[in-house]
This record gives C-alpha cells, sequence and structure tokens, in this order.
C-alpha cells in the first residue's frame, strides 16, 4: 500500500515526538542513579544503603552478609558493630561500621539506623568517596554543617563531623580531605557516639 506525501510527514511527525517523549522520561534522582563504573555492591546513596547494607535493614541479615563483626560496643538495645577488611596487604586498614537499635517497641527486631565506610571503593553515584575534599562534599550537599569536631587520641587528628541532615549523609573531614563516609535515614541527625570509644579522644568547641 502506497502512502501519500502528507501522511508519510505525519507518521514521521508521530515517530519522532515519540522518540522525544521516550527519551525525556528517562530522569533518574541523583542520589538513585548509578555512575557506569560504579557497581551496586559498592554504591554509596544518601538516605538509603552502602553497597549491599541499607537502613532498615534486620540486623540478621547483616549478619549473613558481614558475619560476625570484629569490634563493637553495645548498650540499652543500641550497638556499634565494626568489620574490617582483611584483604588489604600493606595498605591502611578500612572498615565499615553499622549503628543499630530496636526497630519499634516490641524490641523484637534490631535494624539498621546508620552505615560508615572509610574504604575509599565506596562512592557515591557522582563518584564522591573517601579521599574526596570538602569542597567536593559542599557542592554536592549545599546544606551540610559543621556538627562538631573532636581530636583523635590515637592520631592527634582534628576530625570534623559534617552533616546534610535533609539528605542523610555526613562526612568526617581531616585537613580538607573526606576520611569517613555515613549514611543515615534522610531528615534524621546523624550518630557520632564512636568517637568517644577512644578514651583519649576529645571533642572540641566549634572555634577551637
Amino acid at each position: 500500500m502506497k502512502l501519500s506525501k502528507t501522511a508519510l510527514l505525519i507518521l514521521g511527525a508521530t515517530l519522532s515526538a515519540c522518540q522525544s517523549n521516550s527519551s525525556g522520561s528517562k530522569t533518574s534522582s541523583p542520589d538513585t542513579a548509578a555512575t557506569s563504573n560504579t557497581p551496586q555492591a559498592e554504591l554509596i546513596i544518601p538516605g538509603k544503603s552502602i553497597g549491599d547494607l541499607f537502613i532498615g535493614q534486620d540486623m540478621t541479615a547483616v549478619a549473613n552478609i558481614m558475619g560476625e563483626p570484629d569490634a563493637g560496643d553495645a548498650a540499652m538495645g543500641k550497638a556499634w558493630g565494626i568489620w574490617y577488611d582483611k584483604n588489604l596487604s600493606g595498605k591502611e586498614q578500612t572498615e565499615i561500621s553499622i549503628y543499630s537499635s530496636y526497630k519499634d517497641s516490641t524490641m523484637m527486631v534490631k535494624s539498621v539506623k546508620q552505615i560508615r565506610t572509610t574504604a575509599g571503593k565506596f562512592k557515591t553515584p557522582d563518584g564522591m568517596s573517601v579521599g574526596s575534599t570538602l569542597d567536593r562534599f559542599q557542592a554536592a550537599y549545599p546544606d551540610i554543617q559543621l556538627r562538631s569536631q573532636y581530636r583523635i587520641g590515637s592520631t592527634g587528628d582534628t576530625v570534623k563531623f559534617f552533616d546534610s541532615r535533609s539528605r542523610g549523609i555526613s562526612a568526617e573531614i581531616v585537613k580538607s580531605t573526606i576520611k569517613a563516609l555515613s549514611v543515615h535515614a534522610m531528615n534524621s541527625d546523624a550518630v557520632e557516639s564512636y568517637f568517644t570509644y577512644d578514651p583519649k579522644t576529645i571533642k572540641l568547641n566549634q572555634d577551637q
């Protein structure tokens, strides 16, 4: 069947519009779209997850993924668990830490409330990681606030703790460089109690 020139023009315009709508619908949030070179198992999604670990995850499932923690601290239903990377040879030891507490008032199930990592292999969708700069962190999350700062007893370093409460991501900064990243639920406060594990660590005034 032959089509008139007018019909062909209409058909072409219709197909072009459909293709335009299709390509325009492929939009994604900067906090959920994975970069092409970052596998899901190494992706940091602010407010949601680091790798296979996510906010709200049952700690039984965490144990199945991570095994028993290498260190930690627990009191009154709240706990920090720490897992060290045992596959690093001759490199600075990195870790993943998880803060958990009871999921609800039944006090039957514990779930993940915060996830922290010092490993540079984990990256946000735009490629930011441990080792990135404070300027880059601030550009990505303009609402960050300096929550507190500590002088670490074991190293003498001053760590500045910045948090984007609305986006659910925080960073520990030493000399303008990210040393650790944490995710927590959006619009909730980050937990920083792990700083006090070292009895020689001192919380400083903001102007120190």
